[in-house]
């Protein structure tokens, strides 16, 4: 099957924003408070890694508010204005935390 031009261009602005997604979270331990996973907006946005990654943070937050990955309680985030607004992921296990299983006898490990 022959993709069109413009499902190329979807795909491709899709992929980005996955990545921007992922690089957010790590973005929001490394930033925010290491013991909880969350950041002051004003916080992320004046972080110098934050500023030469992002082309528009405000956007990737409220991408990932819409796909349930952050919440933060501001319609809208705008440097200066919101910038004492947390932003919090809903995830909260710690970035590059290997799941826990049970083995038969009943204790826990780590994979």
């Amino acid at each position: 099957m022959i993709m069109s031009n413009s499902a190329s261009i979807v795909n491709e602005v899709e992929e980005r924003l996955n990545n921007e997604i992922e690089q957010l979270k790590k973005d929001i331990w490394r930033v925010g408070d290491p013991e909880k996973p969350q950041v002051a907006f004003g916080e992320l946005f004046d972080d110098e890694q934050t500023q030469q990654h992002y082309e528009g943070l405000a956007a990737t937050l409220k991408a990932a508010k819409k796909r349930g990955i952050v919440t933060y309680k501001s319609p809208i985030l705008l440097k200066g204005a919101h910038d004492k607004v947390m932003v919090n992921l809903v995830d909260t296990s710690p970035q590059g935390e290997s799941e826990t299983t049970t083995s038969n006898d009943g204790a826990s490990s780590k994979e």
